[in-house]
């Protein structure tokens, strides 16, 4: 492995010459097993001269780079610390354990282990490459600066230029990350390319240049049959662009080539089953992953709201006493999330609500809010359109049936896109952002009809959709822009009791919404979304339905029925069971929508009042809201 393998000072004094050399020799012969790909030959050697007593230098430091590599990290740190008893003088074996802590969580530990090799040599470019991997997880500045100092030692080392390049495009720098990585691609002394174009893809993807990244992945793949990364991202690109089955496929893949090699893609695979509304196949391959690795929160938190742990009693108790202590914060708040999201069902909300405060306190710290600017955003938009109140005649005719619907998160939208896609001529577009995209800042200076971008985004990607349903919640601030454009559109307002429907977005892990992390700034926004929506449906009564989800759980026949006849159209019994849609949910209420309709979530904000006060206080203070209270 490149950066390691300083194998001098291996002499064993204790044993004869003829002894030694038969030790030496066997250790060429693991070496041999290795090169050829035969891991378990390699293991079964190192195994059994360790177990006879005998170490060295190679032996301790390449058995543990073995166990590293086939998972088994307990072992691997125990031949790591004898390594550094033995040889206190070498920088290598600090510089594993740092890895291998590092992908444990230990975050205290890799630093302090990296600490000690970097006092040991400070010229050594591989310190500082690993100090670089380790702050990437932390703080990506302190990351750049660690790379810097490793290619100031190591100018025309690819590795640390890759690692570079990658930690630019965390950064946003595009510009610098596309110029080395495409110095990369045409360096000729670089033999393995993969790396660099799978980072180069992950560049694409997020300039939206999907065509391009899936091209880039689908060439790596066809190259390097067992390169699992390139799977994992081809996955997550597909998963993006909303076809669940492609992602599912190219996992499954992946899968059966290395069954072992990377717990990330059951993790995947079992997110996509999720919103395929295959739930034992979620939980399966969760659970899976975490018997690969234990320290994956990522699966506690997506088990918690689906699962009750009830036949992997040893994974909960984990979960339960897990220590914060080197914890990054996202793996914390999603130990807070998913220990609160126990504890609700375990009707314990006293130490729910300790949890949930904990997860979203830390969340914060990661995500600064976003409240201003989404009311100022709602606010401009308002003033600017709020007089234009007739149809532009400009706008084309269509055959479409444009459904937006609109509201805040947690509110009853999904389970009404279920209910609208049991409709066989609906195509549901998910949380697009078709709308914002129209109504870019270049489009509004050249002053084009938004109505005219969204069909053309629309028919790329839908070109036969007959009635289409739009639920970015956060387009009922377009609500004039949507009267005066576009033609035979309708907008459904989603409305819920407002302290059930805070305290829901507050139980949820919303990353990309980070104003869900305090429950003022929820509070406020509900309130500024409720105060336009309310100016809206006055205005526009003739295509805004006000749809309140509380009532429709308690009376779905007469509810639903009520929103089909709005919409004009033929009334079906098939509207009554929307947990039968087959379609893919991509949102927090994946696993609920495949239930069938009930009320039990109603009221629910009372087990909560004391977290709730924020909320409460302001609520109380807000005329059309303070019934809500009683």
């Amino acid at each position: 492995m490149k950066g390691f393998g300083d194998s001098n000072n291996k002499k064993l004094y204790n044993l004869d010459r003829n002894n030694q050399l038969i030790f030496e020799n066997k250790l060429k012969l693991a070496r041999a097993f290795l090169s050829k790909g035969k891991l378990k030959l390699a293991e079964q050697i190192y195994s059994k001269l360790f177990k006879d007593g005998l170490t060295s230098y190679e032996l301790l430091f390449y058995y543990a780079l073995l166990s590293r590599n086939l998972l088994k990290f307990d072992l691997a740190k125990k031949l790591l610390n004898q390594a550094i008893s033995n040889y206190p003088s070498k920088v290598d074996h600090y510089i594993l354990l740092a890895e291998i802590t590092r992908l444990e969580k230990d975050f205290l530990k890799s630093e302090e282990l990296l600490l000690k090799a970097r006092k040991i040599n400070s010229s050594n470019g591989n310190v500082f490459y690993n100090l670089a991997l380790l702050y990437r997880e932390l703080d990506f500045k302190k990351a750049l600066n660690s790379i810097n100092k490793a290619i100031k030692l190591i100018p025309n080392n690819h590795i640390y230029r890759l690692l570079q390049a990658e930690i630019f495009l965390s950064l946003g720098n595009i510009d610098e990350s596309r110029s080395i990585l495409n110095n990369l691609l045409i360096d000729s002394n670089i033999r393995d390319k993969k790396p660099i174009m799978l980072t180069l893809s992950s560049l694409e993807r997020r300039e939206k240049n999907f065509d391009l990244a899936e091209k880039i992945l689908i060439e790596i793949i066809s190259n390097n049959k067992t390169f699992s990364l390139a799977y994992l991202n081809l996955s997550d690109l597909y998963f993006e662009l909303n076809n669940p089955i492609k992602a599912k496929d190219i996992l499954i893949r992946g899968i059966n080539i290395n069954p072992n090699n990377m717990p990330q893609l059951y993790v995947n695979l079992a997110i996509i089953y999720r919103s395929l509304g295959q739930i034992k196949n979620s939980i399966a391959n969760h659970l899976k992953a975490l018997s690969l690795n234990k320290n994956l929160y990522q699966c506690y938190e997506n088990l918690s709201d689906m699962y009750d742990f009830s036949n992997n009693s040893s994974e909960l108790e984990y979960l339960m006493r897990v220590s914060f202590d080197n914890l990054n914060r996202e793996d914390i708040y999603r130990i807070c999330f998913a220990r609160a999201n126990i504890l609700h069902k375990n009707q314990n909300f006293n130490e729910a609500s300790i949890n949930y405060e904990l997860a979203n306190d830390v969340k914060s710290e990661l995500y600064p809010s976003n409240k201003d600017n989404l009311i100022k955003s709602g606010l401009d938009i308002k003033n600017n359109f709020l007089n234009n109140l007739y149809f532009d005649k400009s706008s084309k005719r269509v055959d479409k049936e444009l459904i937006f619907i609109v509201g805040m998160p947690r509110s009853g939208s999904t389970l009404l896109e279920n209910i609208l896609s049991l409709n066989e001529n609906v195509t549901d577009l998910g949380e697009i952002d078709y709308l914002s995209l129209s109504l870019s800042e270049d489009n509004v200076n050249k002053n084009i009809n938004p109505f005219e971008t969204y069909l053309k985004l629309l028919n790329n990607d839908h070109p036969n959709s007959k009635i289409i349903t739009d639920k970015n919640l956060f387009n009922y601030k377009y609500c004039p822009v949507i009267k005066k454009y576009f033609k035979n559109s309708k907008i459904v307002f989603c409305t819920r009791n407002p302290l059930d429907n805070i305290l829901s977005i507050y139980r949820t892990n919303f990353t990309k919404l980070p104003f869900t992390s305090n429950l003022k700034d929820i509070t406020e926004l509900y309130i500024h979304h409720m105060e336009l929506m309310n100016i809206y449906a006055e205005l526009y009564q003739d295509i805004i339905y006000k749809y309140n989800y509380d009532e429709l759980v308690k009376n779905p026949s007469s509810e639903i029925e009520k929103i089909i006849n709005w919409l004009g159209w033929r009334w079906s019994d098939k509207y009554l069971s929307p947990h039968k849609s087959k379609r893919s949910v991509f949102t927090a209420s994946s696993e609920q929508v495949r239930n069938p309709i009930h009320n039990r979530s109603i009221g629910g904000w009372r087990n909560y009042e004391d977290l709730l006060k924020p909320a409460i206080d302001l609520i109380e203070n807000t005329q059309d809201l303070k019934k809500y209270l009683k």
